[in-house]
């Protein structure tokens, strides 16, 4: 593996506290390999099986889910130092129930789940820092869609919007802030009509709620 890779993955948490060395050491272990895929690839598809998670190097993933009809909703995005693939890659015989979409061009360390999780003769201590950090990052996820399953809850598309945009003003410890969404892919994660929500965007704004710009929010004191 290349000296600018081993650099750009030390910065993933999947590897946090591991050396650029030792990262190195144990793609051996865990059956490294970087692909590349160009935009609009399908990287996982739905109803097919994995053995492998994934490490997000360069460029945007999204993960979606496509009814019978056709419409998508957006589970979540994924940027660079992001992993995927983790819950089904660990499952003997669940498929992947949703797509991994490259919204860009893509460079993606893929990785032997089983190998991950199995310790190598060695019983290197790096190896046992790199299941503490998946354990963690499982943890995080699990937060993540308990947030996600909290705004979808919410009856009227008004509750959805300001549950979501106090959650990241809260993440952020600011009102004022810029999302990772724009707009087709809030409504598909919020499950709303993209034209009522942002009919229901203007609205807020003209009630003093909130003022936006694109992606960029900002949260007023007035309700």
């Amino acid at each position: 593996m290349e000296e600018k890779d081993l650099s750009e993955l030390k910065h993933a948490r999947i590897f946090n506290k591991i050396s650029e060395q030792q990262i190195q050491a144990l793609m051996g272990c865990v059956r490294g390999e970087i692909r590349t895929f160009p935009k609009d690839s399908i990287v996982l598809p739905a109803g097919e099986k994995t053995d492998s998670i994934g490490v997000l190097m360069e460029g945007k993933l999204q993960v979606e889910s496509v009814d019978y009809w056709g419409n998508t909703a957006v589970m979540r995005l994924i940027s660079p130092g992001e992993i995927f693939g983790e819950a089904y890659a660990a499952s003997d015989s669940e498929p992947m129930p949703n797509d991994v979409v490259s919204l860009t061009d893509c460079r993606i360390l893929f990785m032997n789940m089983h190998r991950m999780l199995t310790e190598c003769q060695q019983a290197c201590t790096f190896h046992n820092q790199l299941i503490q950090n998946l354990f963690k990052i499982a943890t995080r996820r699990n937060r993540y869609m308990n947030r996600k399953i909290s705004h979808m809850s919410k009856r009227t598309t008004r509750e959805k919007l300001l549950s979501y945009l106090s959650d990241i003003a809260k993440q952020n410890d600011s009102n004022h802030f810029t999302i990772p969404f724009d707009r087709q892919q809030l409504a598909d994660y919020l499950s709303v009509e993209r034209s009522a929500m942002s009919a229901e965007l203007s609205r807020m704004a003209k009630d003093g709620l909130i003022k936006y710009h694109k992606n960029e929010f900002t949260l007023l004191d007035e309700k």
